[in-house]
């Protein structure tokens, strides 16, 4: 049975908002960057897998948080590998606070692809892999499919320098942040996001003008489409 690795952090001033404390994307950063270090750790990290022109590629994700944490405030973020199949896995993750109290939980679905082709990996295929798969059961509900958006309103995005990262494409918090970035800035200060999930369907590559769709239901609703109407990703976001 593979082992839950442990990872602590500190929320910088970067990483906050006006009310000083975490954004979501902080937050999103650095659960995804435990999920890169445990990978590291036992030996199918970014490092070895880029040395056979391969990479991870988030597919699913959803976050809950109970409260977010404060400027200055260390973490600790526990996660561990989940089920695996041919095509997909799920890493699983417990976000604590200094008193080692949870304050949040996350669950996301990877794939492995051919950085040339694109086309996905069998990860059956990796021992070391199958090694680490741990039966623990998932901290929060598992991210589920997200139906097409009907938006209220539209704003349109091009894919810049800055939001690319090393895959060549979006990076996945680019896509929360263009979504809350239509909110309007009282939404931030009334508000608290519980939970968010997040369906990644297509790449955004550098240049490609998008439509950033919102739908406002009992929850938030979000569609990112490229120029042919096609859906790349969708989010909803859920409020207390």
């Amino acid at each position: 049975m593979g082992e839950t690795g442990c990872y602590t952090y500190r929320i910088e001033p970067r990483d906050v908002d006006f009310t000083r404390q975490a954004t979501l994307m902080a937050l999103g950063d650095d659960i995804l960057h435990a999920a890169g270090e445990d990978a590291d750790r036992n030996g199918f990290g970014l490092r070895v897998l880029g040395a056979n022109n391969a990479s991870w590629v988030l597919s699913r994700f959803a976050v809950e948080m109970e409260r977010r944490p404060a400027q200055y405030e260390k973490l600790r973020v526990e996660t561990w590998v989940g089920d695996v199949s041919r095509l997909m896995t799920t890493r699983n993750f417990r976000v604590l606070d200094e008193q080692g109290n949870r304050i949040g939980a996350a669950v996301s679905y990877w794939a492995m692809i051919d950085l040339s082709s694109r086309q996905p990996l069998d990860l059956r295929n990796n021992p070391d892999y199958l090694k680490a798969v741990r039966d623990e059961p998932s901290p929060i509900e598992k991210p589920g499919r997200i139906a097409r958006v009907e938006p209220s309103r539209t704003e349109a995005h091009r894919v810049v320098y800055s939001d690319v990262d090393f895959n060549r494409h979006a990076n996945s918090m680019k896509y929360l942040e263009w979504m809350v970035d239509m909110l309007p800035v009282e939404w931030h200060t009334e508000r608290v996001c519980r939970r968010y999930t997040l369906n990644f369907m297509h790449e955004a590559r550098y240049g490609d003008l998008l439509d950033i769709c919102f739908e406002d239901a009992p929850v938030s609703l979000f569609e990112v489409r490229n120029a042919e109407g096609t859906a790349l990703c969708r989010a909803s976001l859920e409020w207390k």
